[in-house]
């Protein structure tokens, strides 16, 4: 009986990583070996590998439905190596050790790994040695990941999130992140400055919170579903009797496990975003609490956001004061002056009885 061959695919690299957007990416290289080890000598008719990435959404449009299941599966790279050529005759391999290198140039265009609940984006090494007929083929298959690391030159992410506000003489705030990109497993530092503006009014809870958006699509347009979870949360409930001025940080830990959190990407079918979103309770008179939501667009990178600020000259931190005399603008002029019009920065008011 003939023993089975050991095969190993080993890449270069735990993972493959691109910099930059889509747009912009030079893409990287893939290379690795293919290893056999035979225990005997083993006839073959050939020995090639295949790389293959795909891409698929799939989803009930309306629940319980067969009907109405929307999916679709997309093939976005597929190359193949051979190794051994197929002939008639087959070709019969000394037992030991054989080793064949491959490397294959991938398009910075090509999608990152993804795995969410409606949607995956996958790469797939498989390697196969075809036999003579009655013999047993050999085969195996070993993921590859994709990831997508900022380059170091996106000064845009990491450009500091202001967002101030007075609310009806009452109450002024200031809620402060120092940039845009945090890694996985890094911590959101978020400053609060706040002032009341009235005796009546006093400080409730103040709530920070990480939310996931995820879009998946199909071809030929129609509609589109829009998945949302919350990722970390943290609240704060401590502030000091007599309240006037209160100024804290606090610290939002990101999940380091990517089934937790999934980075942001953009793709044809699968579109990931996050959101800092920050609710500050107060009373205004007895029986009367209100609520002012804040949430500021902030993006999840694959690698350390301190990779980011490596080529970047070092620069002194603004020291923010909050006072009676000395308000912050109104939040359309601070939209205008400090941030890009494709951010969104959404706030209101609620008015409850407690």
């Amino acid at each position: 009986m003939t023993r089975a061959p050991i095969i190993k695919i080993l890449p270069a690299n735990e993972s493959v990583i691109f910099y930059g957007p889509a747009t912009e990416s030079a893409g990287a290289v893939l290379r690795g070996t293919l290893c056999l080890y035979l225990p005997e000598p083993l006839k073959v008719r050939s020995v090639s590998l295949l790389l293959e990435g795909k891409m698929k959404v799939f989803w009930d449009h309306v629940p319980s439905s067969k009907n109405k299941t929307r999916n679709e599966t997309r093939t976005v790279i597929s190359f193949p190596w051979t190794f051994i050529e197929a002939h008639k005759k087959p070709m019969v391999l000394r037992k030991g050790e054989h080793s064949y290198p491959f490397e294959v140039a991938l398009s910075g265009d090509l999608p990152e790994t993804i795995h969410t609940e409606f949607g995956t984006v996958e790469y797939t090494l498989k390697a196969t040695i075809d036999r003579p007929t009655f013999c047993t083929n050999y085969s195996i298959e070993r993921d590859i990941v994709i990831k997508r690391f900022a380059l170091p030159s996106s000064t845009e992410l990491i450009q500091a999130v202001s967002v101030s506000e007075v609310w009806n003489n009452k109450l002024a705030y200031d809620v402060h992140i120092p940039s845009k990109a945090f890694g996985l497993g890094e911590i959101i530092p978020i400053h609060f400055n706040i002032l009341l503006m009235s005796e009546d009014t006093r400080l409730r809870k103040v709530s920070c919170l990480l939310k996931e958006y995820i879009t998946y699509r199909v071809a030929g347009g129609g509609r589109c579903k829009l998945q949302t979870r919350w990722i970390s949360r943290l609240s704060n409930v401590d502030f000091p009797k007599n309240q006037g001025n209160w100024e804290k940080s606090l610290s939002l830990e990101i999940p380091l496990s990517s089934s937790t959190i999934q980075c942001d990407c953009v793709t044809d079918l699968i579109y990931v975003r996050h959101k800092l979103k920050v609710k500050i309770e107060f009373r205004t008179s007895p029986g009367a609490v209100k609520a002012v939501y804040v949430g500021i667009p902030v993006v999840i990178i694959s690698g350390s956001s301190q990779e980011i600020f490596l080529d970047l000259p070092p620069y002194r931190p603004i020291e923010r004061c909050l006072t009676s005399t000395s308000l912050p603008p109104s939040y359309e002029t601070l939209f205008d002056a400090c941030t890009p019009e494709y951010e969104e920065t959404n706030r209101y008011c609620r008015t409850s009885t407690a």
